[in-house]
């Protein structure tokens, strides 16, 4: 009897002791395969003075107020270089503010008040809750901004040592400026704007060029013959606020934009993986299709219906019939040509007021092509696949489209159907999210604030800068950017730069 207890009781005790290890072994297996949260990749911000140090004697500055989204800054900050290099000053360069909703424009005063109530001095402790905390009521807004040094995403350097010394500011308040340079009150001359477009500094006296939408003109000799250490300004955003008509200062201007190109490493990485993809540099069309917000909603449909035309007359050889029948008929296609009534909004004076007459039929106009245009294999990643498309789209598949776009999930948009069904080859950034992850660990870890929705309208630019052929939203500030900067840097051409009249005519609405 006894044995038999001893033998039931050494076979339960090696059950356990297998068990036991059986356990530890697929726990720690278990561990081993969990993914490991990825480190995040730290924003740097550079010291005042890390590129340039001031003579205090000797040395004159020009400031200004940074305000609303990433592209209008990127206006200022152009702006105030060319103006800065005008009258030989060094810039004092605000950090970049990225919030979502993006401070507004407001007049001098309160945007001055607004910039330095845009604080978190005293929020050290907002970072340190859990995720799953509640937060006190001073955090509440602390995770929806941050600011970033533009050397996050420009050669700073490079732009110092090829057009005016800058110094990176560490607050937006007057007593930093004072403490910094050894100036006080009188030492500053203001340009306390009232208005958006206050002012128009004009650099050709010789000129009588329009104001375009801008209240008063201000001539280069005017602020050439101010002597105070300091010029400090109000807003500075505006396309040709600060005009470059003479040949020179035509190419100061582009040198600054040639210099305003990312050069953050993550973003040009990711960037560069994902054109390869598309088959390289030169080798797709890209377009920027805006359809979300204000004047943008408005023209949504047209704006789509522009493009896929332009798009159909060079890149297919569809019958009107056949057009006809992609965009679900010619009662659709007047309903594109529309504005959309039910959207209510007041056109801002930055845009202006298109009074054309959208209504046209359906009307092809095709480039003469080739035989082998057509029906070719499209040269992209084998991981990519296109649509199969029908008996007559799928030999446009050697036609590869980029659509960088703020359209909630594009492919089941009902605006962007046509673009996908007409051209199978058509791709957008969630078609490589695999890409995104290093971009996913940008943050200023500081202030546990995550950079990415912030960042991936850049990468939507950038990708679609690198197309043989770029469609862009008219009066974005996003277009313009790839228009004039990031396209013609990409394909090897030379960044755009025209005179005031140029760009007007150009603005104007088409006939």
């Amino acid at each position: 009897m006894r044995k038999n207890i001893t033998t039931v009781s050494i076979a339960i005790l090696t059950f356990l002791i297998f068990s036991l290890l059986y356990f530890q072994y697929n726990t720690s297996n278990l561990w081993r395969l969990k993914p490991k949260k990825a480190k995040p990749i730290s924003v740097i911000f550079p010291q005042p003075y890390e590129i340039h140090k001031p003579n205090l004697e000797s040395e004159k500055y020009l400031s200004y107020l940074p305000h609303s989204g990433f592209h209008n800054q990127r206006i200022e900050l152009e702006n105030a270089l060319l103006l800065a290099a005008y009258l030989n000053r060094t810039l004092l360069v605000p950090p970049v503010f990225l919030a979502n909703p993006a401070m507004p424009w407001l007049r001098y005063e309160r945007l001055y008040e607004r910039v330095l109530l845009q604080t978190k001095v005293g929020l050290d402790h907002c970072p340190h809750f859990a995720l799953d905390m509640p937060l006190p009521e001073e955090c509440l807004n602390s995770f929806r901004w941050t600011t970033v040094p533009w050397s996050f995403f420009y050669n700073m350097s490079k732009i110092q040592d090829e057009v005016v010394p800058i110094i990176f500011k560490e607050n937006l308040s007057y007593e930093w400026i004072f403490q910094s340079f050894n100036l006080n009150s009188d030492d500053v001359y203001f340009f306390k704007d009232m208005s958006p477009y206050e002012y128009q500094i004009h650099d050709d006296p010789s000129l009588n060029l329009p104001l375009d939408r801008f209240n008063s003109r201000i001539d280069l000799g005017t602020l050439e013959k101010i002597e105070h250490k300091l010029l400090h300004f109000g807003s500075m955003f505006g396309s040709y606020r600060v005009l470059a008509e003479r040949e020179a200062h035509r190419e100061m201007l582009r040198t600054i934009r040639t210099g305003m190109i990312f050069k953050n490493k993550v973003l040009t990485t990711a960037a560069e993986n994902i054109v390869n993809q598309l088959g390289g540099a030169n080798q797709f069309v890209g377009m920027h299709i805006r359809v979300g917000d204000g004047i943008f909603k408005l023209r949504a449909s047209i704006l789509v219906d522009d493009i896929f035309h332009e798009l159909v007359d060079k890149y297919t050889d569809l019958t009107v019939e056949q057009v006809a029948e992609y965009e679900g008929g010619v009662e659709q296609h007047k309903q594109d040509r529309t504005e959309i009534a039910e959207y209510e909004i007041k056109l801002r004076t930055s845009h202006p007021i298109d009074v054309s007459d959208h209504n046209k039929p359906i009307e092809v106009h095709h480039s003469i092509h080739e035989e082998p245009f057509f029906g070719t294999e499209p040269n992209i990643a084998k991981r990519l696949k296109c649509q199969p498309g029908d008996n007559v789209t799928r030999r446009f598949r050697n036609t590869v489209v980029y659509i960088a776009t703020d359209a909630p999930d594009p492919r089941n948009h009902p605006l962007l159907r046509k673009l996908f069904t007409v051209f199978p080859c058509s791709f957008i950034l969630s078609d490589f999210m695999e890409e995104l992850e290093d971009i996913k660990r940008l943050e200023v870890v500081e202030e546990r604030v995550k950079l990415d929705p912030y960042l991936i309208p850049m990468i939507d630019a950038m990708i679609s800068a690198h197309a043989h052929t770029f469609l862009g939203t008219p009066h974005s500030t996003f277009t313009s950017y790839i228009e004039r900067q990031l396209h013609p840097v990409y394909t090897n051409k030379e960044v755009q730069v025209m005179g005031l009249e140029e760009y007007l005519e150009s603005m104007a609405p088409k006939k």
